[in-house]
């Protein structure tokens, strides 16, 4: 099961999202953006743009893109994302090498 947890920015109540199992079309697109994040000549808006509406995809649109961008604080934005995508394929949360590569897309 997928987990996310947000921090409503106006009430500061916590809201935990919580998916089945993904597709294998949604873990094709995790596989997807793990390989456009090590391209470097991504403009990072556009790579965040993207990783956010994959996550907001995943979840199955429980919350908005704008709900993610103002409810995830600046400084996890990234983390959020690669545990997200690291749950869809498998990987263990906090893998390292993958928040390598979040940490990466957004230079």
């Amino acid at each position: 099961m997928l987990k996310l947890t947000m921090i409503d920015a106006q009430t500061k109540e916590e809201k935990t999202y919580t998916k089945d199992m993904p597709s294998a079309r949604q873990l094709r697109r995790a596989l997807e953006l793990q390989a456009q994040g090590e391209q470097e000549n991504l403009d990072a808006t556009t790579m965040l743009d993207e990783m956010i509406a994959y996550v907001v995809d995943v979840f199955g649109e429980q919350f908005s893109y704008d709900d993610f961008l103002d409810n995830v604080p600046s400084d996890e934005t990234f983390q959020t994302i690669a545990d997200v995508i690291m749950q869809v394929t498998g990987q263990k949360k906090g893998n390292d090498d993958l928040k390598k590569k979040a940490v990466k897309a957004q230079k």
